[in-house]
């Protein structure tokens, strides 16, 4: 939700996975709600959603079938949001290190990232499954930072959501929130800059004191 548009995929692979048990499927706006917290998470708000919860002993099962639909979905450069190539790429020339911290399962996401051809911009991608703890567990960004070697100080989430928020100040860094994501109510969230999208980072970003190039 902060770089690309990533709801109408996971909502195609989660709808593939209620179409084989002949449940409804869930709309774009039900699974932009859903998301945040992770794959499984949301996997088992839709079905339960859709009238037919999963079982502790279905959960394993499930969550396969889910995985298998969303690998063989291929990856749309559309789905990034506008300015954030052009961002990654100005900001990585000054010597910037970007790193990724997403709920989303580590591999799925690097996966992603290849397809869309923007991993070479993040030296380090932490998923849901990269450290024993996520999101909105300060130690998911502590454990990014780290892997970064930069300086907590020198340090700025960019997120979409309450657990983006929670975590980072959890952590000690600001975050500001891309009011393009999936995040409900971002004026109540607590960041510490609302930007409408990319292209307002690098004022957002001067306004809070980080110097850059």
């Amino acid at each position: 939700g902060t770089l690309l548009d990533s709801a109408p995929d996971l909502r195609q692979a989660i709808n593939l996975t209620l179409k084989a048990h002949k449940l409804r499927e869930i709309t774009l706006d039900e699974a932009k709600s859903m998301t945040g917290d992770g794959m499984l998470p949301m996997l088992g708000r839709a079905f339960a959603m859709a009238g037919k919860p999963i079982s502790d002993s279905e959960s394993y099962t499930r969550f396969q079938e889910f995985i298998t639909h969303y690998r063989n979905q291929k990856a749309d450069p559309s789905q990034i949001y506008p300015h954030v190539v052009e961002t990654l790429d100005h900001y990585k020339g000054h010597g910037v290190k970007f790193g990724i911290c997403t709920n989303k399962q580590e591999a799925s996401t690097i996966r992603l990232l290849k397809e869309l051809d923007i991993l070479g911009y993040f030296e380090f991608v932490a998923g849901g499954d990269t450290f024993p703890t996520h999101k909105p567990h300060p130690d998911h960004v502590r454990g990014v930072i780290e892997k970064l070697g930069v300086p907590t100080e020198n340090c700025v989430m960019v997120g979409d959501s309450r657990n983006d928020v929670l975590a980072a100040h959890g952590a000690g860094i600001p975050c500001f929130v891309v009011t393009q994501g999936y995040g409900m109510d971002v004026g109540q969230l607590g960041a510490d800059k609302l930007i409408e999208g990319f292209k307002n980072l690098p004022e957002a970003l001067v306004q809070s004191g980080f110097k850059v190039g």
